[in-house]
């Protein structure tokens, strides 16, 4: 298991506020000599469209008939970063590798210091405080009136960002009007909130590890497809020994950070066709499967704590027992989908129609999940889910605005859930 930043959190009061990331204009310089990549489009799952990250055309959202927004709460993805560890020290084995291979002379020195590993470039600074930006234009009715709260308010990195782009020209300091904010990490191995697979011990030894499925699919799926991969680039650039099939899916890693730091994709992209950079990125979408989606049965229940915290955050608030109108968390991609996995019910087919998310089309760096919560006339609640923006519908539900206590139905059990006895191992 790759070593993960710790997770972030800041609510808001109804003195009424929220949380945030950091933010400039992009400008990514690529490297001298890089070339403009021509082929077929390939879809970069990490990476948020620039459309939709950097836009500044939002409108403000309606709500529903007789009904008013009355609580947000958010989970947002870190910005676009730097590698891992485990994926530079890797990139170490390429570079000797392809230190010979002609086509790679002016690129196949590892550019990534490990003292970087797991830091945000310029573009994840900046991709938080545009969410901030577009959260206060699209909930501007919402945020209108809302002060900042040190008291309630809780953030983190990305989160900076984000606070920045939400209360740009809100705050008290100096001519750009600034504000300050507070925010607090939980320990990423004792937080079962954000990052609750890493608190849960069962999940670390039957579902990271020793988990029989997975390895199975990764081996049958490995000799299948990857291993001709390997063949036939270990065969045109006169590679020897061959290329390790095993190293073959970290190109597709390469491609889409030289993309991501340097907006170049004549390097590590070029030795994969698109169909190739696919199949590459494919391996790994069998390992997120496995291990923070439906492909371990744990997976379904392990967001328990943050649905349990969610309902009760909101009917304190609607019952006078809190003054929290939002509740904003900063974590990682994983956590993003075992919170979408946890949420999951026994659907009809025409329900699965309607479903919308497909988790590594969608989330990319600095993602976000908004939970609305509405309170309509005749004291009736709804609450309504998007991902980046745009409403999915809430398995279970009839349409995107759920009500309240069906939404409470579709969670079950996992309201209030025994953390420590369900992650309990052996």
């Amino acid at each position: 298991m790759k070593n993960l930043k710790t997770p972030s959190n800041f609510n808001v009061t109804a003195t009424n506020f929220l949380f945030i990331f950091n933010g400039i204009t992009w400008d990514a310089t690529p490297i001298s000599g890089a070339k403009t990549y021509d082929g077929p489009s390939v879809n970069f799952r990490v990476l948020k469209p620039p459309q939709t990250a950097f836009a500044q055309d939002i409108k403000q959202i309606s709500y529903p008939d007789k009904c008013d927004l009355k609580q947000l709460h958010l989970v947002t993805r870190h910005g676009s970063r730097y590698p891992d560890p485990d994926s530079i020290t890797i990139y170490d084995e390429f570079e000797k590798i392809f230190a010979n291979v002609s086509v790679a002379k002016d690129w196949y020195k590892n550019p990534f210091p490990m003292r970087k590993n797991f830091q945000l470039v310029k573009r994840g600074e900046i991709e938080p405080y545009f969410d901030g930006l577009q959260s206060r234009k699209r909930y501007a009715k919402f945020w209108d009136g809302v002060k900042y709260d040190p008291e309630v308010v809780k953030t983190g990195a990305s989160m900076m960002a984000f606070s920045e782009g939400l209360f740009n020209g809100k705050g008290s300091l100096d001519n750009c009007k600034s504000q300050p904010i507070f925010y607090w990490n939980e320990p990423f191995n004792k937080d079962d909130t954000l990052v609750m697979f890493l608190a849960c011990r069962r999940w670390n030894e039957t579902v990271a590890t020793n988990n029989k499925i997975l390895e199975e699919q990764i081996y049958a799926y490995g000799n299948k497809t990857i291993a001709p991969i390997a063949k036939r680039i270990s065969e045109e650039y006169n590679i020897s020994p061959p290329l390790d099939p095993h190293l073959v899916p970290n190109i597709f890693n390469y491609c889409q950070f030289s993309l991501t730091v340097y907006n170049r994709t004549d390097a590590w992209c070029s030795l994969l066709s698109p169909k190739e950079l696919l199949l590459s990125r494919y391996y790994w979408d069998l390992y997120s499967y496995h291990q923070f989606s439906y492909g371990h049965p744990l997976n379904e229940r392990i967001a328990c704590r943050y649905f349990t915290q969610l309902v009760k955050g909101v009917e304190d608030y609607l019952n006078g027992n809190s003054s929290m109108i939002a509740d904003l968390k900063n974590t990682h991609g994983t956590s993003i989908s075992m919170i979408l996995t946890t949420l999951v019910a026994d659907l009809t087919f025409e329900q699965i129609k309607k479903v919308k998310f497909t988790e590594f089309r969608l989330i990319h760096w600095s993602s976000t999940i908004y939970f609305e919560i509405y309170k309509c006339s005749g004291d009736n609640v709804l609450i309504r889910a998007l991902l980046d923006f745009k409403p999915f519908l809430i398995p279970g539900c009839d349409s995107e605005y759920c009500e309240w206590n069906k939404f409470k139905e579709i969670l079950g059990d996992k309201i209030g859930c025994d953390f420590e006895k369900m992650c309990a191992y052996p």
